[in-house]
């Protein structure tokens, strides 16, 4: 029997000093002790550990201390307890899981890559861009989506503190009714259209961090965390910049010029 109170995670002494006072019934410390074959101060120790989980408990009669082992039955109870207790556990974990993930690194040098969902994703990419002691954000966004955005990122105050740190911005985006003016300080934009390039991510550029945001069906998003990754992200942002700003110029160019001569 002793292995078996062992597989309910009983060490050896508190396995033998339950069945000793199994069989005493009602007994003292130096009795329990005796029959288990174990000295008194251990066996005293080894009574309290089998008190918190319940196996035994005091009794007192006069002036005299025993302890009495409670029925077997108790055993089952204790397990049905603790086996709640790992599943209340288990589902702690699982909830935290994702967050665990997402700073899991799975060895030096590698990206660090961390994954959100739901509202916190903004809020995160927010405070993570603002921390990041950035002096440049390149962003590429759907403007159609702005609302959904802004009304996120309106509750951090983080066009208010980018501005504050003296963060500029470059933005190159999409909007199914066209250009519209951004009304934020510090900040470049550049129209590109949604039907040749259609955007459904925001894609955030900053220090050594690529964030991007999918906002089509349910929101989720990832901080990409890697020096290689962040400068070949930048350097296609550059090249996109760079054309379209080529093309805005010559199309701005060409409107002054059909003011002026009235086509």
């Amino acid at each position: 029997m002793l292995n078996e109170l062992k597989k309910i995670g009983l060490s050896d002494k508190e396995a033998k000093v339950y069945l000793a006072a199994l069989e005493l019934g009602k007994a003292s410390i130096q009795d329990i002790a005796k029959k288990a074959g174990i000295n008194r101060t251990t066996t005293y120790v080894m009574i309290t550990e089998l008190e918190k989980r319940g196996l035994v408990r005091p009794l007192k009669v006069g002036k005299r201390n025993y302890f009495v082992a409670q029925s077997p039955d108790i055993i089952l109870e204790i397990l049905k307890k603790e086996r709640q207790e790992i599943e209340n556990r288990e589902r702690e974990i699982r909830e935290i899981l994702p967050e665990l993930k997402s700073v899991y690194n799975v060895a030096p040098g590698k990206p660090k890559i961390q994954f959100y969902e739901g509202e916190a994703m903004f809020e995160k990419i927010a405070e993570d861009i603002l921390g990041s002691e950035t002096k440049e954000i390149l962003e590429i966004y759907n403007a159609d989506l702005l609302p959904k955005t802004f009304s996120i990122l309106e509750k951090t105050g983080f066009d208010k503190k980018r501005q504050e740190l003296g963060i500029k911005s470059k933005s190159i985006y999409t909007r199914t009714a066209g250009r519209f003016k951004n009304p934020l300080e510090m900040a470049e934009e550049l129209f590109v259209e949604q039907e040749k390039f259609p955007f459904w991510s925001n894609i955030f550029i900053y220090a050594n961090r690529v964030g991007m945001a999918s906002l089509k069906g349910d929101m989720m998003g990832v901080i990409i965390e890697s020096d290689e990754i962040s400068e070949t992200i930048k350097s296609l942002f550059k090249l996109a910049w760079e054309n379209r700003k080529k093309e805005a110029d010559k199309e701005e160019d060409e409107e002054e010029e059909g003011l002026e001569t009235g086509i």
